[in-house]
């Protein structure tokens, strides 16, 4: 399911603030950052 479509339930929802998307310039990949963020933030993920 797109991104778009994900966002467009969750605010429906009232729970748009449980996700979120990174952007950035470069090649596909997992650039992390902003994974890392949304766990710490969300899950209370502590990390390596």
């Amino acid at each position: 399911m797109p991104i778009s479509k994900v966002r467009r339930l969750y605010n429906k929802l009232l729970i748009g603030d449980r996700t979120t998307i990174e952007h950035f310039d470069g090649p596909h990949m997992i650039h992390g950052v902003g994974t890392y963020e949304f766990l710490k933030e969300k899950l209370g993920w502590k990390g390596q």
